[in-house]
């Protein structure tokens, strides 16, 4: 469940605000009619909600600072490490020909799976399916890793703040290569083509792109 405020006084505000609009709603239900009340109330609300989606995107070139400054946990002897977005799970085939395939040595992966709501769902909050959703994609890319003998852990990645998930993997680790799994662009949900257009343009290091369907098929590579 999403949360609104951080501190008592933003809590103090928010209450003081909704009993405002509320009041307001109900006075001009009263004076004018119950339609205008619901539609002033409804006007309201969504401007604050346009306003908590518009605060928390991450600003310009955040992964680009990121990746260029920290790395606290990175280790001078440690194998090659590749950050995957697992929006789609890497399971089988994929995990094989795109992970092992390309590194004369097995590598360490860490993932994040990113929580897909919809629009509708964001301003809501009702992302109890989507989240679960996610967590099912990280436990069969962590577990299909280990079946191949490759070291890997992994996240959940923050459902009102996507990018931010990636920002502190980014920090957190002197990443070599990104691997952003999504699928078909025709399908794709707004936050895995959000956080892929955002990788493209900030990230220096390589990027690859896997087009996944839903049968964990590999359909493109780019």
């Amino acid at each position: 469940m999403r949360l609104f405020v951080k501190s008592e006084p933003e809590a103090f505000r928010l209450t003081v605000a909704t009993v405002f609009v509320v009041g307001v709603a109900i006075a001009l239900g009263y004076l004018i009619g119950p339609l205008a009340g619901v539609i002033a109330f409804a006007v309201v609300a969504l401007i604050a909600l346009a306003h908590d989606v518009a605060s928390a995107r991450p600003g310009k070139d955040v992964l680009h600072e990121a990746e260029r400054t920290g790395h606290e946990q990175a280790s001078e002897s440690e194998r090659g490490r590749i950050l995957v977005i697992a929006n789609e799970a890497l399971t089988g085939e994929v995990m094989r020909e795109e992970i092992l395939k390309h590194k004369p040595k097995s590598p360490v992966l860490d993932v994040i799976a990113p929580v897909l709501q919809s629009r509708s769902h964001f301003m809501t909050t009702d992302i109890d399916r989507e989240t679960r959703a996610a967590r099912q994609r990280l436990r069969q890319t962590l577990r299909c890793a280990a079946d191949y003998g490759i070291e890997a852990t992994g996240v959940v990645g923050d459902p009102i703040a996507p990018l931010a998930t990636v920002e502190d993997e980014l920090r957190r680790y002197n990443v070599e290569e990104v691997i952003v799994a999504t699928h078909p662009l025709t399908e794709a949900n707004w936050v895995e083509a959000r956080i892929l257009e955002r990788a493209k343009e900030e990230l220096s290091v390589p990027i690859r792109h896997l087009v996944v369907n839903q049968q964990g098929e590999k359909t493109a590579v780019s």
